[in-house]
């Protein structure tokens, strides 16, 4: 018994230890410590997680956010550096000597500072639709997203195959139980958050019809709700290892991947070379 009670002992030290220098790597810091000295001018820093599975990122808002860049053509890098901005958010970019958070807001702020605007070809009515079915994919979509991921996934897969360190899963878990059962689909089971998410993506799809793009067919069409829509789904399609929902997409909803296939091809060149098992054998050479 006290080996057990040592051992046990020496596994919950080794877990904090492991999360105290996770949470240490990804803590917010002074504000000044955020900003790239001598940044290039009028460049985005795009601060982001790291490389992932199967998608470029873990995050459908930082894949929003570097499909807006591309589609808009605004010079940006990138700082996979993981740390959260000044809203604990990430992404969150730096332009210039100017910091702002959550991409949404980090679309407008450079939408105004760069006078862009993707949207400049959509009628009021095209406007309003793009808009609800942005909130969809943000506030409903990927909110079953995180209940697959961290909840009914009991094996953690998509975070065990990035090699995150156990006890930082735990830990990720045990944090996102609160925020889900706040936000309310926490409180559902697994049957009911699953009829969720297609009603959704069936409604997706309708809206989508036979387009290569949300509101045409050339790239040229492409909208800041494209972006959007895109960095929810490309997860959605190929990117939830230990779920059932790629399945699904592929079977009840062809024009869904049709889309992601079609953003892809527009604006991501390098994507084998941003994935994980990519960077890897990169930094091995």
């Amino acid at each position: 018994m006290l080996e057990l009670g040592f051992f046990n002992g020496v596994a919950l030290l080794t877990m904090v230890v492991v999360i105290g220098v996770w949470r240490k790597r990804s803590k917010p810091k002074p504000m000044e410590s955020f900003l790239v000295s001598n940044p290039p001018q009028d460049t985005v820093v795009l601060h982001q997680y790291g490389p992932a599975l199967t998608v470029p990122s873990i995050s459908p808002f930082v894949m929003k956010m570097e499909t807006y860049l591309r589609a808009a053509g605004i010079p940006y890098v990138n700082k996979f550096d993981r740390w959260p901005g000044p809203k604990d958010k990430l992404p969150w970019i730096q332009y210039n000597h100017q910091v702002v958070a959550d991409s949404q807001m980090c679309i407008e702020f450079l939408n105004q500072e760069r006078c862009v605007d993707l949207n400049k070809k959509l009628s009021p009515s095209d406007w309003a639709v793009g808009h609800l079915l942005r909130r969809t994919c943000e506030e409903s979509l990927y909110w079953a997203l995180l209940m697959w991921r961290l909840v009914f996934d009991k094996d953690a897969t998509i975070y065990n195959r990035m090699s995150i360190p156990k006890p930082v899963i735990w830990y990720m878990r045990r944090m996102s139980y609160g925020r889900l059962w706040s936000q309310g689909i926490g409180r559902h089971k697994e049957q009911e958050v699953t009829q969720i998410m297609e009603d959704d993506l069936s409604a997706l799809s309708t809206m989508m019809g036979d387009h290569k793009f949300l509101f045409g067919d050339t790239k040229d069409c492409v909208s800041e709700f494209d972006c959007a829509v895109f960095g929810q789904l490309c997860q959605l399609v190929w990117q939830m290892p230990g779920c059932c929902v790629q399945e699904t997409i592929a079977k009840k909803y062809p024009n869904l991947v049709s889309f992601c296939e079609n953003m892809k091809a527009a604006f991501w060149p390098d994507w084998e070379d941003r994935l994980l098992k990519t960077v890897k054998k990169m930094n091995c050479k």
